[in-house]
């Protein structure tokens, strides 16, 4: 700290203290905090009255780029005299060099927020359920290991982050967390989930990245109210069936995972309007997936597919149909079928030949057959693909 940080701290805390009296030693305590580590005054007030008052707590540290280092940290500790602040509604703190956050955390009883980003945290406080006004708990990049079974106690919470770190499980508890909405786990070691987490029915969205998970829960279906469900980089082998019961599901997106085949259940997600998935050795698709007569988007790439479903016309909606590097050897005639088609790639596919009934795609603003081994394609089908907007890949077809 320079010379001048110096002398303003002092004079600050000089000024402030003239109003403290014996039973406010913890407000002179986290001045001394807030000196210890630089903490300017629009973080932490030195005004007595202006830190009673504070309703959030916000310390941040640079972008990586300026700080240089993930060994640096803003601040080496936060001291128990915070939790004293009663006031406070929101806590966002990035870089903590201390492994955890005070012990009566839960006496915060007005907190609706708190995110701890890049840490050295192993553990939250048992306290921490004592929040029961918390919507939001954000963790990210720490060395947290477990959850407190007490976190079930956040009844009010609707979105929890959970990322890159080191926890190999949710408690079972999570399954009280009657408003969550939201839940993301990212980089995490969790290889499975509770069965509780089939409680949460009002979850809206889940996105699971980067971590080892193996298979889903049986009751998945339990979480009707779920629009959204996100898995890539695990290892997840199969969807249960009980999938089919997620039937308020407008988006399923799967990508690096160990998915090798689809439940025939998957037919029964009537609202699904988005299926992605990519990366996966999936070898075919069940002929229950023409069911899906709301889907709008279908990506199926770097999968191990050599065909599709010869009823895949039936998806009356699709309006972009994405195959790329696939093992697919044609197109079935019903395509023809999807008259709200709009977008068509077939990229790095082994096509050789395309149906003629392609033509009657008239909807057709861009088609794109890059890295196929097509051969005399017929002479009306050629003339119709060559009049789209944004055609690739019929090169030499003249």
């Amino acid at each position: 700290m320079t010379q001048n940080n110096n002398n303003y701290h002092q004079e600050i805390s000089n000024t402030s203290n003239k109003t403290l009296d014996t039973d406010d030693n913890w407000v002179k305590k986290i001045w001394e905090w807030a000196d210890e580590f630089e903490l300017i005054d629009s973080e932490v007030p030195r005004h007595k009255e202006a830190l009673l008052a504070i309703k959030k707590l916000e310390i941040l540290e640079p972008e990586m780029n300026e700080r240089h280092s993930r060994d640096v940290y803003r601040v080496g500790y936060i001291p128990e005299e915070l939790t004293n602040l009663t006031n406070l509604t929101e806590i966002n703190i990035s870089g903590i060099d201390a492994s955890h956050l005070p012990q009566n955390i839960g006496q915060l009883t007005n907190l609706t927020k708190l995110s701890i980003r890049h840490s050295n945290l192993i553990a939250l406080p048992d306290s921490i359920g004592q929040l029961t006004n918390l919507t939001e708990l954000f963790i990210d990049e720490s060395q947290l290991e477990k959850l407190p079974d007490s976190i079930g106690q956040l009844t009010n919470l609707n979105r929890m982050f959970i990322g890159r770190c080191k926890l190999g499980a949710l408690p079972s508890s999570i399954g009280q967390l009657s408003r969550l909405k939201i839940l993301d786990l990212i980089q995490c070691d969790i290889g499975e989930l509770p069965d509780s987490i089939g409680q949460l029915t009002n979850l809206a969205k889940i996105f699971i990245s980067y971590c080892p998970l193996k298979h889903l829960p049986a009751n998945i279906g339990h979480l009707t109210n779920l629009a959204e469900f996100d898995l890539i980089h695990c290892d997840v082998r199969h969807l249960p069936d009980s999938i089919g019961q997620l039937t308020n599901l407008h988006k399923l997106y799967i990508n690096h995972c160990g998915l090798i085949e689809l439940p025939e259940s998957i037919g029964q997600l009537h609202n699904l309007t988005e299926l992605f998935i990519s990366h996966c050795p999936l070898q075919q698709l069940p002929t229950s997936i023409v069911q899906l007569t709301n889907l709008i988007k279908l990506d199926l790439i770097h999968c191990e597919l050599n065909e599709l479903p010869n009823s895949i016309g039936h998806l009356a909606n699709l309006a972009e149909l994405n195959l790329i590097s696939c093992q697919l050897e044609y197109l079935p005639d019903s395509i023809s079928q999807l008259t709200k088609l709009t977008k068509l790639d077939v990229i790095h596919c082994v096509l050789s030949d395309l149906p003629d009934s392609l033509a009657q795609l008239t909807n057709l603003e861009w088609i794109n057959l890059d890295g196929n081994p097509l051969e005399n394609l017929s002479t009306p089908l050629l003339d119709h693909l060559l009049t789209i907007d944004s055609v690739s890949g019929l090169k030499g077809q003249r």
